[in-house]
């Protein structure tokens, strides 16, 4: 993948989650919470992207075949 994805799976894996698995994915898989939705539209935001969280989710699940 690119860069930010790279970074997005070496920060996952600082807090404890798994290898292969970028941040926003994780998030995602999180129940509803305050947090979860100040991240993921923060994310939306940051990459101009509607639904990131959930679109990084879905490719990070095709890659890892689950």
């Amino acid at each position: 993948m690119n860069a930010w994805w790279s970074t997005s799976v070496r920060i996952n894996r600082i807090l404890g989650g798994q290898q292969s698995e970028p941040l926003c994915s994780r998030v995602y898989r999180q129940p509803p919470s305050w947090w979860r939705t100040v991240f993921m539209a923060a994310m939306d935001r940051a990459f101009a992207e509607s639904a990131h969280c959930e679109n990084v989710h879905s490719r990070w699940r095709n890659l890892t075949g689950t």
